[in-house]
């Protein structure tokens, strides 16, 4: 066992700053790949099938769709593409200026009574959805968004593919790995690890990663929580019409989530809390901002438009 283990060590010690660059670009590629071919991934993954059949982008959604880029005031050249998504919320990908460009799945419930007809079964979770009940009632009401709602929600995934944030939040991983390396082969140095047994700096390893992941967490976490309150005010500050629709929105997506807490019973206390947020899964992380302060921030912006003296 001695034997192997030996050689291992040794090649990583030979080849350690070729394995650190290979590994950091395999890191920072497998997360970009995803915006780098956004279709077909993004519509395998979300593309809304109403009888076994993948839904066309109807003429409202696409109206839609040429409203809020009009808005936005993006170029021709870049290309966007759009289709229809299962999801409550609207999903993306991609780059608008390569020539792979960028892909949005918009909501099928965003044509109204497409996804909340009672006589079609909605199953979320592993539930049939009751939509007589008063639960389904409330679920359905938050399905429901204004014209301003849903501009709200496609411009702020637009802002994203814009900016071209998917870039950014590739880098805390390499970045984490390659300062994990640094810091433990120099302290390992420091320390005299090198001239001491292979268990005791396999230890160290050990703890380095550890420390390595929980600065990986906290970088990503943090990244995404800056990320999306800038979305929110960005978008929010395309108009009072736009800020408007974005308290409706977030308002909209806790009631949706209240209702599901409701619906789907003692998972749904597990998934919602009781004012409509997501519960974290893990107790050291919150991956992204609640649902209640995102509407509090597009609130104050909304109410800055309306008083702008007072602001």
């Amino acid at each position: 066992m001695a034997g192997p283990l030996w050689r291992a060590a040794a090649f990583v010690q030979r080849h350690r700053t070729g394995l650190l660059v290979g590994s950091c670009a395999g890191l920072f590629g497998a997360q970009i790949s995803y915006h780098l071919f956004p279709d077909p991934v993004l519509r395998w993954l979300y593309q809304y099938w109403p009888r076994g059949q993948p839904a066309p982008l109807s003429p409202k959604l696409q109206r839609l769709f040429q409203e809020v880029l009009q808005d936005m005031g993006i170029p021709s050249g870049h290309c966007y593409k759009a289709f229809t998504t299962f999801t409550f919320q609207p999903v993306s990908a991609g780059f608008p200026r390569l020539p792979a460009g960028a892909v949005v799945g918009i909501p099928a419930s965003f044509l109204g009574d497409t996804v909340t007809n009672t006589n079609r079964p909605v199953v979320i979770h592993g539930q049939r959805v009751d939509w007589q009940s008063p639960a389904g009632a409330r679920l359905r009401d938050a399905l429901t968004l204004s014209h301003d709602a849903q501009k709200f929600a496609l411009a702020r995934e637009l802002v994203y593919l814009e900016s071209g944030a998917a870039t950014l939040q590739a880098l805390p991983a390499p970045a984490c790995l390659a300062g994990t390396w640094a810091l433990s082969v120099g302290a390992k140095h420091a320390l005299g690890l090198y001239g001491g047994p292979m268990t005791l700096r396999a230890a160290f390893n050990l703890m380095a990663a550890v420390a390595g992941f929980v600065a990986y967490s906290f970088s990503t976490d943090s990244l995404t929580h800056a990320l999306e309150a800038w979305l929110d005010r960005h978008t929010a500050s395309l108009s009072a019409a736009y800020s408007q629709g974005g308290v409706e929105f977030y308002e909209k997506v806790l009631s949706a989530n209240l209702a599901l807490r409701s619906l789907l019973g003692s998972p749904g206390e597990k998934l919602y809390s009781p004012s409509g947020n997501v519960i974290p899964r893990h107790w050291f992380r919150i991956k992204h901002l609640p649902y209640t302060t995102r509407r509090d921030s597009v609130l104050q912006m909304w109410r800055a438009t309306l008083n702008p003296g007072r602001s």
